[in-house]
């Protein structure tokens, strides 16, 4: 016992001697002796005794590693040990502390049904740092407790000093029990190697290929993450040996993002692995003649494939650097002027996409010599049957029953048909009733709005006499200038055959068609068809006139060496390539028409048309550092009206869009570390035609815990630029990017391996010495954690208000006992 005031204690005799001499002449020495001993309290209390006692009870934090260098095996036994302890706890106090690169709260799901600990996640989890663990859980030891540490762990260390931390805990006189776990399993999987792009486009399928050694025979699964989200699992077949593993994986975000996973086999652990990979969104310029709403589903699409779309027709007379591929639909290529033309070859030669989608709009040109897009396309419209010219007549039935509806779609088919000839062709317009006339004699197609006007002029009128008009037609092509000549022949009405049938044998002896048109009910069907069959043409019968217009045009086009063929037709797989995966084309619907392409001898023909000619409808090929693509056909209702409503529609074009995008930047870009001093090394090297720089744009390299520093870089020679950036030890992802997007000096990406992902086994060694040198126990059973082993604290109480309470007490007794008579008469008289 100790006194906080010993001089207090010399009043404690001043009552005691007071009792002592007031003794003999007391007629009551019980109150004396009560009031002397109460008066000698209060001054004992006054100097304030203090007991000091020893006491066991322990106060134990365990710390549990949950870096990414431990594996689900080990952090269900350490759980258990753990529970253990905690069943062994008694009286004493315990606190889980799991960590990492730093301690961390325990999270609700680790707690939720029981302990169940979890790897530390992102950046935090990827190092071990036990320095940091010992000494940051001293703080939360409570007072009056005999101070314990239990450190579970692989014992692998990347970060901090456990000797530092050893030095701090034998000043304070802490000992540490170490509970090793087991780590990765270096006889387990391994990665020798991780190859993927460098960069992709968003949304598009990344490749993943992993060469991993496998001790044996065995399924595995692998789980890929990006930007903390998971995108799957996908199960594989390991040999034993080395394997190469291929994955493939779609990421949607964008810019420098770090592609992690694992490998996991039973009975062999789990295999982490990351890296890097620069994602960048496609921009696509599309250009089409066609009105909006036929481009929706095209549009579509696209958009659902990730792809930036703009139909900004002015990034033509531009350098296109900011696309990646030039989509050109149905759109007459002799619109394109020559400077528009020869920056797409040039775009395309720099390592452009550049993809021609048919339609009716494509005309073949006169002029033989190829232009700059001939030159880049893979293929080249094919030239009309008779190039020289053809000489095409049209019969028309100008009756009185072809007044109304009949005759004004007759005037409007007919123009049609003028206005997609070529001014080498030869066109005339002869109309009939009880008789015939010219309404356009015989002349080229080069004044079409004068041919127009003509016929325009046309009337309905008398009877019907088809035999005297076809006999006209047929004489005045015979002796026209033309390879190839053609006649159609349009009524309504029924008449008298006369010598038509000989007329359409000597036609056909001399190299002139005739197709006949019937329109309604009241026509000789027999007769249109056997001149139309004898002549080598077509015949065609409509209830309704609504459909003129497209048929006329279809078969003059089709007879008079147009390069659009419209008729049902199958599609054909040529030669299987990777675009065409997922897609089945044996149920493919037929296409309605398409134009006659000519594939160029490089090229690569993937479909074809199942017809006697095997024209090609999908044909593409590598054209300088670029890829360009043609499709026969059309992506609308026109042609590809079945294929908008079959499944592999969307899949088709979205993997031809992907195979022709742009793979090659303005720029070389690169990143490496150096490993002797701890840099970062940048380096650009500008592409052809990129303008140099005097001095590069700001750059900025931004890594994990918040590091964000710029990099100084220079140009070194012509086209070539570098930089440095030291990072020290910090591992992790760093992003390396402008301040504004830049084509020439593009975001790259570096990821420097975490070691913790390199450690494998227990480092036993470390642990026991940890325990020896701070007085702890290397491996005890969790039953023994809380055992003082001799140790005691010392526990301080106060014993001044006992004494005082003692104090009071007694003068309360010395009262009773001076008034009990009193109280005892008073008692009795009441």
């Amino acid at each position: 016992m100790t006194f906080l005031h010993p001089w207090a204690l010399a009043l404690v005799c001043i009552p005691l001697i007071w009792a002592a001499w007031s003794w003999r002449g007391t007629v009551r020495p019980l109150t004396l002796a009560l009031k002397g001993i109460s008066f000698a309290l209060i001054p004992f209390a006054l100097a304030q005794p203090v007991l000091t006692l020893p006491d066991t009870r322990t106060g134990a934090v365990v710390l549990v590693d949950t870096s990414a260098s431990i594996s689900q095996d080990d952090l269900a036994r350490a759980s258990a040990i753990v529970g253990d302890i905690a069943r062994h706890k008694g009286r004493n106090w315990m606190r889980v502390v799991p960590f990492a690169r730093q301690t961390r709260e325990l999270e609700p799901q680790e707690t939720s049904n029981g302990l169940r600990l979890l790897q530390t996640a992102n950046e935090g989890g990827k190092g071990t740092n036990i320095e940091e663990a010992l000494t940051a859980s001293m703080s939360a030891m409570p007072a009056g407790h005999i101070p314990r540490l239990v450190l579970i762990s692989d014992g692998n260390e990347n970060e901090g000093s456990s000797a530092r931390a050893i030095a701090e805990l034998q000043r304070l006189d802490v000992p540490v029990d170490t509970i090793p776990l087991d780590g990765q399993d270096k006889a387990g999987l391994r990665l020798v190697s991780l190859s993927m792009p460098r960069e992709a486009y968003a949304g598009e399928q990344i490749p993943l290929d992993l060469t991993v050694d496998s001790p044996r025979d065995t399924p595995a699964e692998i789980d890929i993450r990006a930007d903390q989200k998971d995108l799957g699992s996908q199960p594989v077949q390991l040999r034993a040996g080395l394997d190469l593993v291929r994955v493939h994986t779609r990421v949607k975000a964008v810019g420098v993002t770090a592609i992690s996973g694992k490998i996991t086999a039973s009975g062999l652990g789990e295999l982490p692995f990351e890296n890097a990979l620069r994602l960048r969104r496609a921009k696509v310029l599309y250009i089409s003649q066609d009105p909006a709403q036929y481009d929706a589903n095209l549009i579509q699409a696209l958009t659902q494939a990730e792809f930036e779309v703009t139909r900004d027709t002015s990034l033509l007379d531009k350098d296109l650097s900011e696309v990646e591929l030039v989509i050109l639909n149905n759109v007459d290529l002799n619109s394109l002027n020559p400077d528009r033309k020869t920056r797409l070859e040039q775009y395309v030669k720099n390592g452009g996409g550049l993809l021609l989608i048919g339609g009716e709009h494509q005309v073949y040109k006169d002029d033989q010599r190829m232009d700059a897009l001939d030159r880049a396309l893979p293929a080249k419209l094919a030239p009309p049957k008779s190039p020289e010219g053809t000489s095409v007549v049209l019969i028309i039935d100008k009756s009185s029953s072809m007044e109304g509806r009949k005759i004004e779609l007759a005037r409007l088919s007919a123009i049609g048909v003028v206005d997609h000839l070529r001014p080498t062709d030869s066109i005339g317009v002869l109309i009939f009733d009880n008789s015939f006339q010219w309404a356009v004699p015989m002349r080229k197609a080069e004044d079409k709005s004068l041919i127009r006007r003509l016929i325009s002029g046309i009337t309905p009128d008398g009877g019907t006499q088809i035999a005297p008009a076809l006999a006209e037609a047929y004489h005045k092509v015979l002796t026209a200038k033309s390879n190839y000549k053609h006649i159609v022949l349009l009524t309504d009405g029924i008449s008298e055959e006369g010598d038509s049938i000989e007329l359409a044998r000597e036609a056909q002896q001399h190299d002139v068609t005739i197709s006949t048109v019937g329109l309604g009910q009241d026509v000789n069907r027999s007769y249109l068809e056997k001149v139309a069959a004898t002549s080598g043409g077509r015949s065609y019968f409509l209830n309704e006139p609504q459909g003129l217009e497209q048929i006329l045009l279809k078969d003059v086009l089709d007879y008079t060496g147009s390069t659009t063929v419209e008729k049902p037709l199958k599609p054909i797989v040529e030669r299987k390539a990777e675009i065409l995966d997922g897609i089945d084309f044996e149920t493919a619907p037929t296409l309605k028409g398409y134009v006659r392409f000519a594939a160029k001898p490089a090229a690569e023909t993937i479909l074809g048309i199942d017809d006697v000619k095997r024209d090609p409808l999908y044909v593409r090929w590598q054209y300088g550092l670029g890829r360009a693509g043609v499709f026969t056909s059309d992506a609308k209702s026109r042609w590809a009206d079945a294929w908008m409503g079959w499944p592999g529609y969307d899949k088709f074009w979205i993997n031809v869009t992907r195979d022709l995008l742009a793979h090659a930047d303005q720029s070389e870009a690169t990143a490496q570390f150096d490993t002797a001093n701890g840099d970062i090394l940048v380096t650009y090297r500008l592409g052809p035609g990129v303008a140099e720089l005097a001095e590069a744009p700001p750059i900025f390299a931004i890594g994990p815990a918040g590091f964000q520093k710029p990099i100084d870089v220079q140009r070194t020679s012509p086209g070539v630029y570098h930089g440095r950036l030291h990072v020290g030890d910090l591992s992790g992802l760093f992003r390396i990017r402008p301040v504004s997007e830049s084509r020439a000096f593009p975001e790259i990406g570096l990821y420097r391996q975490q070691e913790e992902l390199q450690d494998y086994g227990s480092n036993r060694p470390l642990l026991e010495q940890i325990s020896a040198l701070t007085g702890g126990r290397f491996n005890p059973p969790p039953a023994s954690v809380f055992d003082a082993n001799g140790r005691s604290v010392p526990i301080t109480w106060d014993l001044w208000p006992v004494v005082l309470g003692f104090a009071i007490a007694f003068s309360i007794a010395e009262l009773v006992a001076r008034k009990w008579s009193g109280l005892v008469q008073s008692f009795q008289r009441a």
